[in-house]
């Protein structure tokens, strides 16, 4: 019999004896060199950020089991939101869009008609003699009404001053578009409380602003929102068009091995964040001293115990012997890797590796 065909019936019996488990007897096992090892996954993935950000607060931990598709982490979003009340009349962008290239082109994300459309556009001319009348102020209650027996009348609020310019929108009153109208400190509409002129216009779009990666958009064309109302979700600008979600998932079933970050963090784009191993293939890494290598060689059968189940004597198969060793207590000792079955332990399980008498 060749070496092939010894090599396949060697695995075959290992195979047969582990369906007939236990391969052997704990007992069988005395006075065989053995070697302190620990139970392993085979492979691994690295979770990398896929955009630069500050996370959010998490829980993830060293050990957590995990699926595919699983949130794992989540960034924290640059939020834009509502100066005022209004109607949403466009929405420039939809997720993934670059926010810049949006603005470059359109001059905003999305354009919000106010809810007061009209202001009147005034100044100080024709305001009483006295110099107080002609200081206006931020915030300052106006009232105001157009000329004639039929008088319309207002009320607004001083939203812009300039020198002897300022403007006041219209919060009650029903005016035509570029009607005169005069201005006054009280209701009375008394000469002496009089500010000034103006002519009534209709309110420019509140033209909304951002920049980044636009990750989630809340509103649709025609919404009624009010002042504070969260428009939109945006992320970093080097996230890519089709990688932009807040959420970082699992990209395979396994067990959290290493935990890279911390909640608000900043992270940039490629760090490694968390590292999951793959649990659908086990293995067992020992440090073998060197007088006990023999022949030992890949490809052999070697039983494993694990310190959690002492009486279940697992057949592994060698898959790796390190050709570096390092030294330690005035000897040498190889890693020597043996696979065993899957859900046979528990990832960083201590695990005995019985080696061939010599």
């Amino acid at each position: 019999m060749n070496n092939v065909m010894k090599k396949l019936a060697s695995i075959l019996l290992a195979v047969s004896l582990f369906a007939a488990s236990p391969a052997l007897a704990a007992t069988e096992l005395v006075g065989r060199p053995v070697a302190d090892g620990v139970v392993a996954a085979t492979r691994f993935v690295d979770v990398t950020a896929p955009y630069s950000g500050t996370l959010a607060s998490f829980d993830l931990k060293t050990g957590d089991t995990v699926a595919q598709g699983d949130t794992l982490l989540t960034y924290v979003t640059s939020d834009v939101y509502a100066p005022e009340d209004g109607v949403v009349k466009t929405v420039f962008v939809q997720p993934g869009d670059d926010a810049i290239a949006a603005m470059a082109r359109y001059g905003a994300l999305l354009g919000l008609e106010p809810s007061i459309g009209y202001q009147v556009n005034a100044t100080t001319t024709g305001a009483d003699k006295n110099n107080e009348n002609k200081i206006l102020h931020l915030g300052e209650t106006l009232y105001f009404k157009t000329s004639g027996s039929n008088a319309t009348e207002g009320v607004g609020r001083v939203t812009a001053v300039s020198g002897s310019a300022y403007s006041v929108d219209v919060i009650s009153g029903d005016f035509d578009l570029n009607v005169d109208v005069t201005l006054y400190r009280r209701d009375n509409y008394a000469s002496a409380s009089a500010v000034g002129k103006g002519k009534v216009a209709r309110r420019d779009p509140l033209l909304v602003s951002g920049t980044g990666r636009v990750a989630e958009v809340m509103v649709t064309d025609g919404a009624r929102v009010a002042a504070g109302d969260l428009l939109l979700k945006l992320v970093g600008a080097d996230a890519a068009p089709d990688a932009y979600q807040q959420a970082v998932t699992a990209l395979a079933d396994g067990v959290v091995a290493q935990v890279a970050v911390t909640p608000g963090q900043q992270v940039w784009k490629g760090a490694l964040l968390c590292r999951i191993s793959l649990t659908e293939a086990l293995e067992v890494r020992a440090e073998v001293d060197e007088v006990d290598l023999g022949t030992l060689a890949v490809g052999d059968l070697v039983p494993v115990t694990l310190d959690m189940a002492p009486g279940n004597v697992l057949m592994a198969t060698v898959t790796h012997i390190s050709q570096v060793g390092v030294s330690k207590q005035n000897a040498a000792y190889f890693t020597v890797t043996a696979q065993i079955p899957a859900g046979s332990g528990m990832l960083g399980a201590s695990a005995s590796m019985y080696l061939p008498m010599k």
